[in-house]
């Protein structure tokens, strides 16, 4: 019996046998057991503990049996219930990762015992206090670090940071790192009404035109190039017009029959003639209709060009002078030349995936022959004119000009876009002595600003009405405007949204994003002000200033810090308008509800907004141009406290760089 009970005693830790002796040791009557027995339950060192990200505490777990000893040589199971807050390791090193409550868990033999592990952020800010729908600068210590509570229901936020528009072109890098974010799975960002009650909704209809664009570039860029020169000559000798046409036959009266002959090469502007011969097919109050006498057969008949000048008259010239002003009168004679020429025609290709569809050229502007202290261009047809294609039942030159219908309707819009560029450049050459052409973002935006404008008139919409997808297309006739007239610029703002950090409204290019983002800075800023538009629309053309200091004179009354401010405040308003987040209305777009609309031109059908996800283990990281901004989503759980951190490369935020924090939920 003592053998027997020796052998088992011989197991437990503070237990002896003498070998061979017989003398005894009695059971001890400490909390000391045998490692056979029943774990009953787990004990922890720790069941609590606060620690900031990096912190360690390290918890140790002994197995009790029933009576309460402890139980050796037992193997632990350590788990953590969020990684993401907190890690143990085999041996119950607990490691903070972010801020947020992680339950360590210990098993032993199927029985557990946990301690709740609260991680606090670092940042050393006090959390910040944002009401839904508030916009905040940060500055000071906010703009390296800051936190945020999550309160009892969790909250969400973007951070916006925008660049302000300066004349620096480089890239500014952005990172943005974070302790305790979660991913926002619930968006602001997808459109509720994207259903059309017409079977022809904008989808699918999304006739922009990327060849017209790029000529039309090409077009302002050799304007500048070519033709700058002589326009600072001809400033510093005085810059007044010379009655003299350089169309060749036009009379100051003209008549319908009489034939003329003009200049149609765009490759040089002032050398090189081409001479193209057409006939007056039309004589109205503020046009003059030529038509090329090489055009194809089948086209627009004198009855159709006579419709087309009246057209002109009631429609484009009242709409563009009215917002702009008037242009010159070079010629004497009151009117715009409107040459249909298939020399346009032959502009484009079928390979193309465009068509160029008329345009303008500031080098029929500039006197033929030498005046006193300015140079020639012999090339100028001197006269206010536009080139325009020709009906091509055929196909002689492609296949895009084939319907008379269709050439109509473009026109329109070409003519209204193309008419902004005529009273701009005449305007600042002869009358507002201006030192050169506008800057081209700006020059562009009003041109597709004036389309807008042409849509407004044919639609019987009008600015401020917040129109969206069900109302601009509740008829076929209203669908059938906003695709021939306003879906360009739709789209155009749509590719900007799509990639905000790398274009700009006030980039010196003529990409189809910066001319949206531009078009939507005007239309922005006009709404916002408190005068009539023209107003500032005339204030920009007649103007002897250029870019952002033509915009900030016309504005300055509209936005204290002028175009910075705009820019700032359309930045949010892109994020936060028709949201159902309310704000402040200086962070709303007055005319468009994008949110409804542009899903219609998408095969996403959701609002294209690019933007990035911030979570502990993915950083935000991306560059900033100059007048762009970027959008950075975030969470904060419920009674926990997030931070955020924001750096430049190794180095901390610039000045130039804005950071806008928004409450979304």
């Amino acid at each position: 019996m003592r053998r027997s009970l020796c052998a088992l005693l011989a197991l437990g830790a503070a237990s002896s046998c003498g070998g061979g002796s017989n003398s005894s040791t009695a059971p001890s009557t400490t909390a000391t057991t045998s490692t056979a027995a029943t774990v009953a339950t787990v004990s922890l060192s720790t069941t609590a503990a606060t620690l900031q990200p990096g912190g360690t505490v390290t918890l140790v777990a002994t197995a009790v049996n029933s009576t309460g000893g402890s139980i050796s040589g037992k193997t632990v199971s350590w788990t953590s219930s969020a990684t993401s807050v907190a890690t143990v390791s085999s041996a119950g090193l607990v490691t903070a990762v972010s801020a947020g409550v992680a339950l360590i868990t210990a098993t032993i033999d199927a029985k557990s015992s946990q301690a709740t592990i609260t991680v606090t952020a670092n940042c050393g800010t006090v959390p910040l206090a944002l009401a839904l729908g508030e916009v905040r600068t940060l500055s000071g210590a906010e703009r390296s670090g800051f936190c945020l509570a999550g309160g009892a229901a969790g909250s969400e936020y973007v951070l916006i940071p925008y660049k302000t528009a300066d004349t620096i072109t480089s890239t500014v890098p952005l990172s943005f790192t974070s302790q305790s974010t979660v991913t926002v799975t619930t968006s602001p960002l997808v459109s509720s009404a994207l259903s059309s009650p017409v079977t022809s909704s904008l989808s699918g209809q999304f006739p922009r035109n990327r060849a017209h664009d790029a000529f039309e570039a090409r077009l302002r860029a050799s304007e500048r190039r070519d033709l700058g020169p002589m326009w600072r000559a001809s400033r510093a000798a005085g810059r007044s017009p010379f009655a003299q046409s350089n169309i060749t036959g036009l009379p100051v009266t003209p008549t319908v029959g009489t034939t003329v002959q003009m200049n149609i090469n765009v490759k040089d502007a002032c050398t090189n003639r081409s001479n193209r011969t057409g006939r007056v097919a039309a004589v109205s109050k503020n046009a003059i209709i030529v038509a090329d006498s090489a055009s194809p057969a089948g086209g627009f008949t004198d009855a159709d060009y006579t419709s087309f000048a009246t057209m002109f008259d009631t429609l484009i010239y009242a709409l563009d002078t009215s917002a702009f002003g008037a242009p010159t009168d070079l010629d004497g004679n009151n009117k715009i030349v409107i040459f249909f020429t298939p020399a346009v025609n032959a502009l484009s290709k079928d390979a193309d995936g465009g068509y160029i569809a008329g345009f303008f050229y500031s080098r029929d502007l500039f006197p033929p022959t030498a005046q006193p202290g300015i140079p020639a261009c012999p090339g100028s047809n001197y006269a206010e004119m536009f080139y325009m294609p020709v009906v091509d039942p055929t196909q002689v030159y492609n296949k895009f000009f084939m319907s008379k219908t269709v050439l109509q309707t473009d026109a329109v819009g070409t003519l209204a876009h193309e008419m902004q560029h005529l009273i701009n450049d005449s305007r600042r050459i002869y009358i507002n002595n201006a030192d050169d052409y506008e800057q081209v973002w700006l020059d562009e935006g009003l041109s597709h600003l004036a389309q807008e404008l042409l849509y407004y008139k044919v639609s019987g919409f009008t600015p401020k009405s917040d129109l969206n997808l069900s109302t601009v297309a509740s008829t076929q006739v209203k669908v059938d405007a906003i695709n021939a007239y306003q879906v360009d610029n739709l789209g155009n703002f749509m590719d900007y949204l799509a990639a905000p950090e790398t274009h700009s409204p006030v980039a010196m290019n003529d990409s189809l994003e910066t001319r949206g983002s531009t078009w939507s800075l005007l239309r922005y800023a006009l709404d916002q002000g408190a005068n009539a538009p023209a107003t500032y629309t005339r204030a920009l053309v007649n103007s002897n200033l250029v870019g952002t200091a033509n915009f900030n004179s016309a504005f300055g009354a509209a936005f204290s810090g002028g175009i910075v401010t705009a820019l700032r405040q359309m930045a949010v308003a892109s994020f936060l308008d028709n949201s159902g987040i309310s704000t402040d209305t200086k962070y709303a777009y007055a005319s468009w509800n994008f949110r409804s609309i542009l899903p219609a031109i998408t095969t996403s059908k959701l609002f294209p907004l690019l933007t990035h996800p911030l979570t502990p283990t993915v950083p935000a990281a991306f560059t900033l141009r100059s007048g762009a901004a970027g959008y950075v989503r975030f969470g904060v759980i419920a009674n926990a406290t997030a931070s955020i951190n924001s750096a430049s490369g190794s180095a901390s935020v610039p000045a130039t760089i804005e950071l806008l924090l928004v409450r979304t939920k």
